[in-house]
């Protein structure tokens, strides 16, 4: 995406796997956390009220008014499922999403396309992960600058060589001077590249 440019994502499920995955993950600390809450409230409440109400209701209504409790748990657990799911999806869109975007973005650097600049949402995740890519390929770009700029001189510099080379006779003083040219410029170039680490 061009410099300046706003990206909205409309389609929430970018990268499936990941984000059901994540669903999944946090259905199940939601299942885990009502389970050992509704374990904790049963145990908590036989042991406390378990004599008075057997004392109260016959056991027969006792046993239908546990039963009652245990389907309203699970069926608040089933209308609260659809919503975890959706809030979990909504969630992890904000981190597939420029991870997505991301992804494509480094495909496309690695095709040589140093035109772009990476813009994620002003909401979503990794935006610092994104400023560091950025960085790196404004860095990149200057260098390519420099070395693009360092061969059209050193192509420059080779055409006088040959034109020296060919001419007769052969100056040699104009010669030398152009050789030095050309390893100076070629050390412009050596030393730019060395600067990267392989």
């Amino acid at each position: 995406m061009k410099q300046g440019a706003t990206y909205k994502r409309t389609q929430y499920l970018i990268a499936t796997k990941f984000q059901l995955k994540y669903v999944g993950l946090i259905l199940l600390l939601v299942s885990l956390t009502a389970i050992l809450c509704s374990y904790v409230i049963y145990y908590t409440m036989m042991l406390t009220m378990g004599d008075k109400l057997a004392n109260v209701y016959p056991q027969g209504r006792l046993i239908s008014i546990v039963d009652m409790v245990n389907g309203r748990i699970l069926l608040t657990m089933l209308l609260i499922t659809p919503l975890v799911v959706i809030i979990g999806i909504y969630a992890s869109h904000k981190i597939a999403g420029p991870i997505y975007r991301i992804e494509k973005f480094l495909n496309s650097m690695a095709g040589g396309d140093l035109s772009m600049s990476l813009t994620l949402r002003k909401n979503d995740e990794l935006t610092s992960l994104a400023t560091g890519i950025n960085k790196v390929i404004e860095s990149v770009k200057e260098a390519v600058k420099k070395e693009r700029s360092a061969i059209s001189s050193i192509s420059m510099s080779m055409e006088g060589l040959r034109r020296i080379a060919t001419s007769k006779p052969i100056n040699h003083a104009a010669l030398d001077k152009a050789l030095d040219k050309l390893n100076e410029e070629v050390s412009v170039v050596r030393r730019e590249v060395e600067k990267y680490k392989i």
